[in-house]
């Protein structure tokens, strides 16, 4: 085995270094959309809890949106090449923002149910969204 050449060296890390950023990049994807789905999922639930007054029927919705958790967690742990410290800072900044929203929109609508807070927090969450995927993509 020969030792390569500075020159030589310098070329492989350099393609090495190519290589982790097109992995990093391309593994940011999975995670973006399944932010994407989910924040859709949760947003038509909280516009249902603003405007159906039925508490059944805003549950089935509300309901029906966090069932899109499941298979957005399982294309993203199938099609995620890795968990990166930037994956687990985005999931656990969104995760809360959208959470808080949530919780925020259904307790004001049980106790006002004509509220408007359920479509700002459903709005708050349409913009949450693409700034957070924006955050994700960035390497």
């Amino acid at each position: 085995m020969t030792t390569p050449t500075p020159q030589q060296a310098k070329d492989l890390l350099s393609q090495v270094e190519s290589n982790q950023a097109h992995a990093r990049s391309s593994d940011a994807w999975p995670l973006v959309t399944m932010l994407f789905v989910y924040s859709a999922a949760i947003s038509v639930g909280i516009l249902a809890v603003g405007l159906i007054e039925d508490n059944t029927t805003q549950l089935i919705i509300l309901g029906a949106g966090g069932a899109w958790l499941v298979p957005t967690l399982i294309v993203y742990s199938v099609k995620a090449l890795s968990w990166s410290r930037r994956s687990t800072v985005l999931l656990c900044t969104w995760l809360p923002l959208t959470f808080v929203a949530l919780f925020t929109a259904i307790i004001v609508d049980s106790f006002t149910p004509t509220s408007w807070v359920p479509f700002a927090a459903a709005g708050f969450i349409w913009v949450l969204s693409p700034i957070m995927a924006l955050v994700g993509l960035r390497r």
